[in-house]
């Protein structure tokens, strides 16, 4: 009777136990790997080196503002224009340009890793032997690891108000702060595109090696080829100020009779997550002038499809690894 009381009290985990310990582990294995750590160094050195440059920039162009108001007041003027608005967060531009890189390597550690280290260390079936389904160890894992990653880019967007604080001596406007908010959270969905990535190939393909190198070529096409091919393709691209404007033509109505040649120039740059990417956190930053003026919530709807650009193979890779893993019989 004591002992069938005692089973009676025995209870399994429930799911949302599972996935808190499965995810708190990946998050703890990720900070004993080596190399995730060296990249992650890297990632915030790069970051304050990019924010002491803007901060430099920013320093340049205040005392040239100021050696030519001072000449003015030198030759009696008293109209002396205002000092033009300086945004801290477009000349500290190169930052995105370090996450695009050492994001999408350490996304890469983490999608590579969380699956190999289990296979190469025999444990897979023996956590699968235990009661928790294979949906729910592969939930907890991306769960874990979108933790991480967003834990690593809060730091960044931490990182980057201090420094241009006390570096550029500059404070960031709410707008600023929200817009370098959301420049953090397009980051994290790039990131997580590059991690789900990894995942997939490295649960399709056995062998961990081929996975990984499969993961850095479609990566590369992602970041490098399919945005340099629509660059290229770019009639206003191949002249310094644009061929249009060196040539003294109106762009739209060139254009029209070359539609369906910019379709395909266009759809060749929309299959780039890191395009998408590129183009809403430059937005989001003032890197392109044209947006400059927008508030954050104006820039979200102009660059909606951009979003979805990144959320799409979010949902694809995610879906192909489920199907992939539930599949599996190791």
């Amino acid at each position: 009777m004591t002992t069938m009381t005692i089973k009676s009290k025995v209870r399994t985990p429930g799911w949302g136990h599972n996935l808190r310990v499965i995810a708190v582990k990946e998050i703890r294995d990720a900070f004993k790997s080596r190399l995730f750590l060296i990249a992650l160094m890297m990632l915030f050195a790069l970051t304050l080196i990019a924010i002491a440059l803007g901060a430099s920039t920013v320093h340049a162009r205040i005392a040239e503002y100021e050696q030519s108001a001072q000449v003015l007041c030198d030759l009696g003027r008293t109209d002396i224009p205002p000092m033009p608005a300086l945004n801290p967060l477009a000349v500290s531009k190169n930052f995105i340009n370090y996450l695009a890189m050492i994001g999408a390597l350490l996304a890469m550690i983490l999608g590579y890793s969380t699956i190999d280290k289990e296979r190469k260390a025999g444990t897979l079936r023996l956590i699968l032997s235990r009661p928790i389904y294979r949906d729910q160890l592969l939930t907890g894992k991306i769960l874990g690891n979108a933790i991480l990653l967003g834990m690593m880019l809060a730091f960044v967007g931490v990182l980057t108000v201090i420094g241009i604080a006390v570096l550029g001596g500059v404070s960031l406007t709410g707008d600023q702060l929200i817009k370098l908010m959301l420049t953090m959270v397009m980051s994290w969905l790039y990131t997580l595109v590059i991690f789900l990535l990894a995942l997939f190939f490295t649960i399709l393909v056995p062998d961990g090696k081929q996975a990984l190198t499969l993961t850095v070529i479609i990566w590369l096409v992602f970041a490098f080829i399919l945005p340099q091919i629509g660059d290229t393709m770019d009639l206003d691209n191949q002249l310094p100020g644009g061929f249009f404007a060196a040539m003294g033509l109106n762009e739209q109505q060139v254009l029209q009779k070359f539609q369906l040649y910019e379709s395909v120039r266009d759809g060749i740059e929309e299959s780039s997550p890191t395009k998408h990417y590129e183009r809403i956190s430059f937005a989001l930053l003032g890197v392109k002038p044209e947006f400059t003026d927008n508030t954050w919530d104006e820039i979200l709807q102009l660059k909606l499809m951009n979003i979805v650009g990144m959320m799409v193979p979010i949902f694809v890779l995610a879906s192909g690894s489920y199907v992939v893993f539930l599949r599996q019989d190791s």
